[in-house]
């Protein structure tokens, strides 16, 4: 803005100098080409006059061609200013006198060189009809006439420069002290306006441009500062008042999201509380269904096993008295006196193979007992689903059973396999014994089933208010979440057709749910699995 105050004055300025330059200028060529226009006619006039008084003395001396005379008369006219060369010329005979330049010299300078030419009438003493008698002519020089006019009217000019000049530095010293110089200074108040606090110091002309219209603007000024200061002080209040208010709703949106978010954080709990108990029923729903599939068919089994396994000891007996009755026989074949007999016999006995039967018998016998057990077995896992309700608990040290489970696992790699069991200060928990120690079992059969490169097998207990946990740790294979999630469900397995049931993780989910606790599976592929095994503390 100052910039542009500034920049007003200065346009002022050369406003000033232009327009007094231009107009002395031009006046001042005005005032020239009069004087030049009036020098030239009074020249004319002076010239006419001095043709007419000497055409009288031309014509008498042309009427006596007085040559002298005549010749006096011109040069007399040659002292005239400007006039340079001078001629009489008489009509009829071509009589000349002539003075000053010659012919050629004036038509050489014939572009500034001016003829002026009167008529010579005989005198009327010597003639009543005044005839014509020849010509006065004269040349006048331009040039001469005007002669120290160009210095005049340069020194003219150059004074009349000068005194515009003068005049313009006077005006717009005037004009800045007067004029520009309050208004600058009033545009620079205004513009030094605090925004924030416009009426500081009231606007005010000074001395030179009172009682003009800048009165008025500056009160008009005055009168928007002033109003200007008041809005600006109604809108700080309102922002005070503002800032109160938000603050307050911040306070109160900060204190209704926190209770949301904790009741949030709640509900989030309570949901996910509420998923996990709903999977568990989920779960001992499955498992009560397939207890009563299971005890059902544990029965069942147990009857058609229980005859078959007899039957097999029997036959065994069977089998060990024909065996030994064969041997009889062939002893006493030498005694039989008919050959024919005697031979019907080596080759009934040659056909049935009776060494043969006699080395295999027993191992088929064995064979099919193992199996037997092996039902059995799973038919002694079947029944976990089920709660054995005619027997009681007995507090038992957890370490105790799980180095009786430990002592009971017969595996390969069980020398490769670094056992680290933290026993000192184990807890004791009441529980089925049998059946904690088959869950226990089955879970670091797994274990070692993982690690068959072999590894380290870390036990270790832990306890709160309500349960005691017995985490087992492996450095196995690992499994994934979809293993993880599905490790519980009965005959699930990964490994080989004929390697597993699937049984394992399955008894152990159900003994623990027998005793009123859970199991938790943690597992990363590749770094191993944690099972915890969680039991009530006794009530």
């Amino acid at each position: 803005m100052k910039s542009h105050v500034r920049s007003i004055e200065r346009r002022l300025t050369l406003y000033v100098i232009l327009f007094s330059v231009s107009f002395g200028l031009i006046f001042s060529a005005i005032q020239i080409s009069y004087d030049y226009l009036s020098e030239s006619e009074r020249f004319e006039q002076a010239t006419n006059a001095v043709l007419k008084r000497q055409s009288g003395p031309a014509a008498l001396g042309l009427y006596n061609y007085d040559s002298g005379a005549l010749q006096t008369l011109l040069s007399a006219l040659l002292l005239n200013q400007g006039i340079v060369a001078a001629s009489v010329v008489e009509a009829d005979t071509q009589f000349q006198v002539r003075a000053g330049l010659s012919a050629e010299d004036i038509v050489a300078n014939q572009s500034h060189i001016q003829s002026y030419i009167i008529e010579l009438r005989a005198p009327q003493v010597f003639s009543q009809r005044r005839e014509i008698l020849g010509y006065l002519n004269v040349w006048v020089d331009e040039k001469l006439i005007h002669q120290g006019f160009e210095a005049r009217a340069s020194l003219a000019l150059i004074l009349d420069l000068l005194r515009n000049v003068v005049l313009a530095a006077v005006l717009i010293l005037v004009f800045r002290q007067r004029l520009t110089g309050p208004i600058r200074r009033l545009a620079a108040r205004i513009i030094d306006v605090d925004p924030q606090s416009p009426v500081t110091v009231p606007l005010a002309v000074e001395e030179p441009l009172q009682h003009s219209e800048l009165d008025d603007l500056v009160g008009k000024m005055n009168h928007l500062l002033a109003a200007m200061d008041e809005e600006i002080h109604q809108r700080q209040q309102a922002e005070t008042r503002v800032r109160q208010l938000n603050e307050q709703l911040e306070e109160k949106v900060r204190a209704r999201t926190q209770a949301l978010h904790d009741s949030n954080s709640q509900l989030r709990s309570s949901l996910d509380e509420l998923q996990r108990t709903q999977d568990l029923l989920l779960q001992a729903q499955r498992m009560a269904s397939l207890g009563h599939l299971a005890a059902g068919m544990a029965h069942e089994i147990n009857n058609p096993v229980a005859v078959v396994y007899s039957n097999i000891a029997t036959l065994s007996e069977y089998l060990t008295e024909l065996v030994g009755l064969a041997d009889q026989y062939q002893k006493a074949e030498g005694d039989i006196a008919n050959k024919a007999v005697r031979a019907v016999l080596e080759e009934l006995r040659e056909s049935i193979d009776l060494d043969f039967v006699r080395e295999d018998a027993p191992d088929l016998i064995k064979t099919s007992k193992g199996s037997l057990d092996r039902v059995r077995n799973i038919v002694s896992e079947l029944k976990t689903f089920a709660v054995n309700e005619n027997s009681e608990k007995s507090n038992e040290v957890v370490s105790r059973l799980v180095d009786s489970a430990l002592a009971d696992i017969h595996v390969e790699n069980k020398q490769q396999v670094r056992v680290i069991h933290q026993s000192d200060g184990a807890p004791s928990v009441p529980c089925f014994p049998d059946q904690l120690r088959m869950a226990i079992g089955k879970v670091l059969v797994n274990a070692y089933e993982a690690m068959p490169g072999g590894g380290t097998l870390e036990v270790a207990y832990d306890s709160d208010d309500k349960f005691i946990s017995i985490v087992v740790h492996d450095s196995g294979v690992g499994m994934t979440s979809e293993d993880i999630s599905c490790a519980v469900n009965p005959f699930f397995t990964r490994k080989e057709v004929g390697q597993g049931t699937g049984m394992g993780l399955t008894v152990a989910y159900n003994v623990l749910s027998n005793h009123g606790g859970e199991i938790q599976i943690e597992s990363t592929p590749g770094k191993g699995t944690s099972v915890t095994l969680r039991l009530p503390k006794a009530g």
